[in-house]
Formats: C-alpha cells, sequence, structure tokens
C-alpha cells in the first residue's frame, strides 16, 4: 500500500472510530425514559431508539465488534508504513502515539460529547446499530459471537435489562439537588415515595391506645359531643368491646341525625360499614385500594383479629407528603420539640426510623417501632419516671408515663462514658420528669 492510500485509509478509520465511539457511550448511558421523553417529544430517530431496548446487547455488539475490527486495521497500517519506511524498530514508538491520538481524539471526545448531548448521540446512535444490522455478513458474525458469548453471559441477552438499585436513584436524586435540576422540596418527596414502598400500615396507623371510639349504646347527642371535644370528624363504634368495631360514624351523618330529632337514638343507626385490613399490609397497596373504595378511615386488625388502630387516607398521603397541619390539629404533645443545645423532647410513639432521619440519629429499630417500644425492650418492663436507656449514642430519659404507655421521654447525646449499647436504669435528678399516672389514659388523637 502505498503512503497516500495509507493515510487515506487511515484518517477514513479514525472518523470511523469517532463514529462508533460515540454510538456506544450515546446507548449504553441513555435511559428507557429519556427515549420515551424524546419519543413524546417527536425527536427524530427516537423511536427506533425504543427498539434497541428490547434488545439492546445485541445492538451494541455490532458497533464492538466494528470498533475493535477498526483499531486493529488502523495498528496495522500503521506498523506496516512505519517498518516500510523507517524500520521495525520504530513500529513501538508509532503504536504508542497512535494510543495517545486515539484516546484523545476516538474515544474521550466523541464519547463525553455523546453523553453531554444524549439527545442529539442516542437517536443517531439507533440509526448507526440499525444501519450496520442490516449489512447480513455483519448481522452474521455478530449473531455468531453472541452466541458464543451467551454461556458466560448466564443468561440469554434478550433476559438482560437495565436494573436499578433504591440507593442508585436516591444517589441520582442528591445529584440533581446538587446541579440544581430539581429543588430540595422536590428530592424530599421522592425519598419519601422510594421509602413508602416498603411502609406497611402498622407504621403510619394511630394506635390502639390512641384510638376515640364510642359503643353502640351512645346517643348520637353523645357521639356528637365525644367527637367535638377530640377535633376529629369521625371515629370507629364498638360492641361488646374495643375488639368488636362494627363500623364507623362521621360527625356529618349525626348532625344530620340529630336535625331530624334523633339525636337520642343509638349511633349504630348512623354507622357505616367498616373496612378491615392487617397491620402488616403495604401501605402503597392501601393507598391505590382507598383511591377506589368508598373509605377514608381504615380498621387495623393484628393477628389475633383484635383492634391494632385506625388508619386515614390522611395518615397515608403525610408518610409521603410530611405532617398536613389543620386547623382542628392539637400540638399539645409534638412527636418531636427541640429543648436547648443537643436536647430533644419526644414522644413515646414517634417512630424509630422518623426519630433516626430527623436528628441523623442510629437508634435500633429489630422488633419495635417507636421509641417507647424500644424503651419497653431494653427494661424489659414498664418504665418509671427518671430511668434512663442509653441506645445508638443516645440517652434516652423517661420523664412521663400514663397508666403503661411512655407518653415523654426527654432524649440527649450520651457522653463518651455513657456511649455503650447497654441498658442504664435508674433516677435522674434535675430531669424535668413526672411521675407516672396512676391510670391509663384513652385520650388521644385520631387523624380526623
Amino acid at each position: 500500500m502505498s503512503g497516500a492510500a495509507a493515510i487515506i485509509v487511515s484518517i477514513g478509520l479514525v472518523l470511523v472510530l469517532i463514529l462508533l465511539g460515540a454510538a456506544e457511550s450515546a446507548l449504553t448511558s441513555v435511559s428507557r425514559a429519556r427515549a420515551e421523553a424524546m419519543r413524546d417529544d417527536n425527536v427524530r430517530g427516537s423511536v427506533e431508539l425504543l427498539r434497541l431496548f428490547d434488545d439492546r446487547p445485541r445492538m451494541i455488539a455490532p458497533i464492538l465488534a466494528l470498533a475493535l475490527a477498526a483499531q486493529l486495521g488502523l495498528a496495522t497500517i500503521i506498523a506496516l508504513a512505519v517498518e516500510q519506511r523507517w524500520g521495525a524498530r520504530w513500529v513501538p514508538l508509532a503504536l504508542a502515539i497512535e494510543i495517545a491520538v486515539l484516546f484523545a481524539v476516538a474515544e474521550a471526545l466523541p464519547k463525553i460529547w455523546a453523553v453531554r448531548n444524549i439527545d442529539r448521540s442516542a437517536p443517531m446512535a439507533a440509526n448507526v446499530a440499525r444501519l450496520i444490522m442490516a449489512v447480513p455478513p455483519v448481522r452474521w458474525i455478530v449473531d455468531g459471537l453472541m452466541f458464543l458469548v451467551r454461556p458466560l453471559l448466564g443468561r440469554t441477552p434478550r433476559t438482560i435489562r437495565s436494573i436499578g438499585s433504591e440507593e442508585e436513584l436516591l444517589a441520582l436524586t442528591d445529584a440533581a439537588v446538587a446541579d440544581e435540576v430539581i429543588e430540595d422540596s422536590e428530592s424530599v418527596i421522592i425519598q419519601s415515595l422510594v421509602s413508602f414502598g416498603d411502609t406497611i400500615v402498622r407504621e403510619a396507623m394511630v394506635p390502639r391506645p390512641d384510638v376515640i371510639s364510642v359503643d353502640v349504646h351512645t346517643t348520637i347527642d353523645e357521639a356528637i359531643v365525644r367527637l367535638v371535644e377530640s377535633g376529629h370528624s369521625r371515629m370507629p363504634i364498638t360492641g361488646d368491646d374495643r375488639d368488636d368495631v362494627r363500623g364507623i360514624v362521621h360527625i356529618k351523618d349525626l348532625f344530620s341525625r340529630a336535625q331530624r330529632g334523633r339525636g337520642s337514638h343509638f349511633v349504630s343507626i348512623a354507622s357505616r360499614q367498616p373496612y378491615f385490613v392487617p397491620e402488616t399490609k403495604k401501605a402503597a397497596e392501601l393507598l391505590a385500594e382507598l383511591r377506589l373504595l368508598p373509605y377514608s378511615m381504615v380498621v387495623v386488625v393484628d393477628e389475633y383479629g383484635g383492634l391494632a388502630g385506625i388508619v386515614t387516607l390522611e395518615d397515608l398521603i403525610e408518610e409521603i407528603l410530611g405532617d398536613i397541619v389543620d386547623e382542628f390539629d392539637r400540638d399539645d404533645d409534638p412527636l418531636l420539640e427541640p429543648l436547648q443545645a443537643g436536647e430533644w423532647r419526644v414522644h413515646g410513639r414517634i417512630p424509630v426510623d422518623e426519630f433516626n432521619e430527623l436528628l441523623g440519629a442510629d437508634l435500633p429499630d429489630d422488633d419495635w417501632d417507636t421509641v417507647g417500644g424500644l424503651i419497653f425492650d431494653a427494661l424489659g418492663r414498664v418504665p418509671e419516671a427518671g430511668e434512663v436507656v442509653v441506645a445508638g449514642g443516645y440517652e434516652l430519659v423517661v420523664e412521663r408515663v400514663q397508666g403503661r404507655r411512655i407518653t415523654r421521654v426527654r432524649v440527649r447525646r450520651a457522653g463518651p462514658s455513657d456511649a455503650r449499647p447497654e441498658v442504664v436504669a435508674g433516677e435522674l435528678a434535675d430531669t424535668g420528669a413526672q411521675p407516672s399516672d396512676s391510670e391509663p389514659s384513652d385520650a388521644g388523637s385520631t387523624t380526623g
């Protein structure tokens, strides 16, 4: 081959490598969601791009094969040309220069451009792959090579799909916030949606001790007073005991009958059919059901069929959006109240995962859901005001106990000497702890 021909062929191979490098990077970087967005925007070549996702490895294979052939061909031409002109001793130097030039011109630049301009490069790459596979000899060679490598893949290429984890999605969300592509508030919602998929109803429900209810022998007028005092719009009605939930009553139905002179009738005439779900049901599944069913309050039962709590549509939405406060919500006992630096006061029913998220803590959540449950498990009994549990680098001081419920806990970071996993029980001075109440209190709040 003459010197001029070698130069022309070499330039042609470099141009081919630039095109193939950009195509490879585009096809391996673009996501199906991005391709669908391009199709919705009527981007030219986007339909062909979407078709590649059904068999993307097979479409990338010819690009890789041709790029490898072009690289070997270019290296061979350069080696022969240098040997003929200057001798074999200059061949290694020529190949080293070739590698450096190819890396800069045919690898780094086209691939970086393809990633930064994915909306332009991906449709172009789809057309390149389609044209290559349209050549019968190339298609036969590629299919033969893919047949040989299938045992190494462990599964057929047609079943290979892009697999992403929740951690990758959250990392991508953080990157989008850093690049100011989305707002912080949008990032919080995305993270809540991801965690919502693993949330069960027990984590979102109002627990049994906090449920406001009346029995079937309560009159409509008495039930209205009960709801008005509690500040809620609906509550369950029970039969023989609290586990025997007979229905759900709404204050609108009660007022409607009271205005018609039925205030002395039993509340059961205004009740609606209850909807029962197990406490282990996925919250996302329940939310999907409530979109289609005429229920806004659901009765949650435990494995024995007893009343575990209640959950409302608002409770489920708050798991995603955070607390929704209206003019009837009471804040007498907030779940978390900042005190002086490094100290907080929390309600015993605050979920451990919410506590960890708000304070960046690492309290264990093995067989319990709440901070109160953690204290119960650590002590093995009902605590008294002033007792202390050290866990996860935090000191949990019981301040108030109502009956058998822990309703107020002071939290502070444990000192170096106290940062140990075992339980420390005892009385603390000057903690502001209040003595335990003698009787349990049913006063609580449901989500109305």
